[in-house]
């Protein structure tokens, strides 16, 4: 059965998108300061189901939590210093899954990687202050 998408559901996955990354309560505060009359549970509930249909997924980035709207495969990379975490390309940095999945005899079904460091922002404003 289809379901019909509601407006609160387009609300939270283009506040999403619009965040790249956020924890859960980056998204609500987020929300709340654009739209709100949008209550905790509504968005909760639609962010539930935007991932069971696939349209946003949770990442862990060392001990956090974030969510993001599904692209095309990517990798990550996350600033120590601010934070910030960008997608990397896949091709940037190919795996071949195949040929580590013949390695041994677990099933592995997909892969995050993220990269961790100091983003080009970060690391001219450490050299503007010294």
């Amino acid at each position: 059965m289809q379901r019909r998408k509601t407006n609160q559901e387009q609300i939270v996955f283009d506040s999403l998108e619009h965040l790249g990354h956020a924890t859960s309560e980056e998204l609500i505060n987020y929300i709340n300061e654009n739209n709100n009359n949008i209550s905790l549970a509504t968005i909760y509930r639609n962010l539930t189901k935007l991932m069971d249909d696939k349209k946003v997924k949770k990442v862990k980035l060392g001990s956090v939590e974030v969510y993001e709207t599904v692209k095309n495969k990517h990798y990550h990379f996350k600033c120590r210093s601010c934070g910030i975490v960008i997608d990397i390309d896949t091709e940037a940095l190919p795996l071949d899954l195949d040929k580590i999945k013949s390695l041994n005899d677990d099933v592995i079904e997909d892969c995050d990687l993220v990269f961790y460091g100091i983003c080009h922002t970060c690391k001219n404003k450490e050299k503007e202050g010294k």
